[in-house]
């Protein structure tokens, strides 16, 4: 079999596996529902009906559950149904909010599952994956559960990995100015990336980083305007919230070792992840220290649930090694039978601990680009 039949071949199977995939998302979730895009369909209904300034007020919102409820929808069990992103992402829900919740959802459903099949087929080419491995990688991306998890819940990570490749393939052929927005356009979770701007700028990226610091600056700032000062102290309520918490430990994140196997795991996880992000923010390359960003944020953040780490397959597929994208990109939940992130925590924290050591006893910082594909 020639080199061309076998990659027509493997396409031809990944293709095979997603619509496999895709179609048992599709019956569950319609099955189940997904609670977590409840609080976005009604944030884009305040947010349409000109209530922004009430969108993190609780009684704004009691006429339009009780309306649903009507309608016989599914109401999360958790209090949970109130919107907690900066202001500015529920403009984004508002088209939605121009169709019954049932069908939003289902229009909600097939959009995540094309951005799946977009991340599937495009991120290992625009980040540059060897065209001989990219058909075991785009197996393991149509099985990420990270992706699978976004989905069941109907959250918006898929998204957010979709803007966060592609500018930083935009950014590898230099127009940082067009990546730098892209990035500060993911202001809707300043959890995750609110470190990329300080990598890209300690990469000697300056225009990218400050594009993207500006956007975020920007974005956020308006939505404090939108809500004032009251809408903020709301909003600060909700966060602090049980409704909004959970369950913090199966989180990802040095939090959940805290609360799962006390203090000190927790502190020997925090020094692990600052002593190598010093490093890798010293001698890495671009790509190494946008990934140490990236996982660091993760790890640091208070709330960081499963759907959250989505950006390690980014992080994953900016690493030049094989063995080491299947390692990042491996379901490890599916091999793990307790309801925790534990498995993933570890191999998270290994991979920081990988890029320090390799960059540790570098006299000069690298500053190179890994060859990326700007298709």
């Amino acid at each position: 079999m020639s080199r061309r039949s076998g990659r027509k071949a493997g396409d031809i199977a990944i293709g095979m596996l997603f619509l496999l995939v895709g179609a048992f998302l599709f019956q569950r979730v319609r099955q189940t529902g997904q609670h977590d895009f409840m609080p976005f369909y009604l944030g884009g209904k305040l947010a349409g009906s000109g209530q922004i300034a009430h969108i993190y007020d609780k009684p704004a919102y009691q006429a339009l559950i009780a309306q649903l409820r009507s309608e016989g929808e599914r109401m999360s069990p958790f209090d949970a149904n109130y919107f907690i992103r900066p202001a500015f992402e529920a403009f984004f829900y508002i088209p939605f909010t121009w169709l019954s919740y049932s069908h939003a959802a289902t229009l909600a459903l097939i959009g995540n599952i094309g951005q799946l099949g977009i991340l599937v087929w495009k991120l290992p080419v625009w980040l540059g994956v060897q065209e001989s491995f990219r058909s075991a990688v785009r197996a393991g991306l149509t099985i990420f559960y990270p992706f699978v998890w976004s989905i069941l819940l109907g959250q918006d990570t898929l998204l957010l990995t979709l803007l966060v490749g592609y500018a930083l393939s935009l950014g590898a052929v230099r127009r940082d100015g067009v990546a730098g927005v892209l990035l500060g356009l993911c202001a809707w979770k300043p959890n995750l990336t609110g470190l990329l701007p300080f990598a890209l700028m300690a990469a000697g990226r300056w225009r990218m980083g400050l594009y993207d610091l500006a956007t975020t600056s920007l974005l956020l700032a308006l939505s404090v305007g939108l809500v004032g000062k009251q809408g903020f102290r709301q909003w600060v309520n909700l966060v602090q919230a049980p409704s909004s918490d959970i369950t913090p430990a199966v989180m990802g994140n040095i939090r959940a070792l805290d609360l799962s196997f006390g203090m000190a795991a927790a502190a020997i996880a925090l020094l692990i992840t600052i002593v190598c992000c010093y490093f890798v923010a010293r001698h890495g390359s671009l790509f190494d220290k946008v990934s140490a960003a990236l996982l660091a944020a993760m790890l640091m953040s208070p709330h960081a649930y499963m759907q959250d780490y989505s950006l390690t397959a980014v992080i994953a597929l900016l690493g030049t090694n094989p063995a080491a994208q299947i390692a990042l990109l491996l379901p490890w939940p599916y091999f793990y039978f307790r309801k925790d992130m534990l498995p993933m925590i570890l191999v998270w924290l290994a991979w920081l601990l990988f890029l320090a050591v390799k960059h540790a006893f570098r006299a000069q910082p690298d500053l190179g680009v890994p060859g990326i594909a700007s298709s």
